[in-house]
């Protein structure tokens, strides 16, 4: 046997036997076993290098990677991965550690949080923010909002109910206009007291004044006129 011949025996030795890779090799790293054989894949670690395109660095050899389906936190620069090699594909599985201080779950498509029985809580130590693109919707058979103190911005507000209940220990309400339309009004209170500058202007079908007490008009003129009668009755009548 020539020192060729013994040379290439020694070197295809069992074929079922894995071939080592080279390191700095690609393509054997992503293949690591013989031709003709299934690919089998493998777990390694590996370093984040860039996120978009996304790319791994394991061991000497960057390659292109894949973020799996069920890895949700979105890796970042110098973050360390567990990647699965298969066949031609690096697919990064999940975030091992990471070196920046938000975690970021970031998905292609819709996403969904469903639990079929029991509740799903969103917890913040300091603070939650939920914002959408395009609309944000709460929907449920009750809502409760509790909060010690609270702020509303809306540039425009429409509010559709059957029954509205509050009950507050004061209420503000400032406005350029306010426009009031109902059928019936009703409102009780002990003491009311209105301020208007310019004009008070009241135009009714009929309008009853009534006053247990005093009932006091003053002005620096004063014009009582009726189209068909005026009536002033009263046991003492006072005039000038």
């Amino acid at each position: 046997m020539t020192n060729s011949t013994a040379s290439m025996q020694s070197r295809s030795g069992d074929p079922d036997e894995e071939l080592e890779p080279s390191p700095r090799s690609a393509p054997g790293l992503l293949r690591g076993r013989a031709a003709g054989e299934a690919p089998s894949p493998r777990l390694e670690t590996g370093v984040v290098e860039s996120a978009a395109p996304l790319s791994v660095r394991l061991g000497e050899v960057s390659l292109g990677a894949r973020r799996a389906k069920g890895c949700l936190v979105a890796p970042d620069p110098g973050d360390k991965v567990l990647c699965a090699l298969d066949a031609e594909v690096v697919y990064v599985l999940s975030v091992l550690e990471g070196e920046g201080a938000t975690t970021r779950v970031d998905v292609e498509g819709a996403l969904e949080l469903t639990a079929r029985r029991g509740r799903v809580s969103v917890r913040g130590a300091e603070s939650v923010d939920v914002s959408g693109g395009k609309a944000v919707s709460i929907t449920g058979p009750k809502l409760d909002v509790r909060a010690a103190d609270g702020s509303v911005a809306i540039d425009k507000l429409g509010f559709f109910g059957r029954l509205v209940m509050a009950e507050v220990g004061k209420a503000v309400v400032a406005a350029r206009e306010l426009d009031s339309l109902a059928d019936r009004v009703v409102q009780r209170a002990r003491r009311v007291f209105r301020l208007v500058e310019e004009i008070d202007q009241t135009r009714a079908g009929t309008v009853d004044v009534r006053a247990d007490g005093l009932l006091g008009l003053r002005g620096e003129s004063a014009i009582v006129s009726a189209r068909v009668l005026t009536k002033v009755d009263a046991a003492q009548i006072h005039l000038g």
